[in-house]
């Protein structure tokens, strides 16, 4: 047998460098996938608690005597980046009176927040 006639069962260099690219590719999107998916899961935690926070904060000025005029303070939280501002106005009906209610929190370097708005 003449050695150089056969062919190699083997991988050229090429053809490994090609895959291992290939794969990193791969891999990237993936993590970059499972980073925006704690990223989302995160945001919708905060989204949920401030609407708890909300929530409560709706019936305590419910339950309590309601005074005219502009309130704010932090939630007693043991993440204490939950704010609250509350603005009563007198409505133009008899006795009701317009509330607004909003819960800010820092999420990054932006401020967000959710709110509501209503008659008591």
């Amino acid at each position: 047998m003449i050695l150089g006639t056969g062919r190699s069962k083997g991988f050229t260099l090429v053809e490994v460098m090609v895959s291992v690219t290939i794969l990193s590719v791969c891999l990237a999107l993936i993590l970059s996938s499972f980073t925006k998916s704690i990223r989302a899961a995160e945001l919708s935690r905060n989204y949920f608690k401030a609407g708890l926070l909300l929530e409560k904060n709706i019936f305590e000025i419910y339950n309590s005597e309601i005074t005219i005029g502009r309130s704010s303070g932090v939630f007693n939280d043991p993440d204490s980046r939950f704010s609250w501002d509350t603005d009563v106005r007198e409505s133009g009906e008899d006795s009701l009176k317009e509330i607004d209610l909003k819960v800010l929190w820092k999420e990054k370097n932006n401020e967000k927040d959710i709110s509501v708005s209503g008659y008591i």
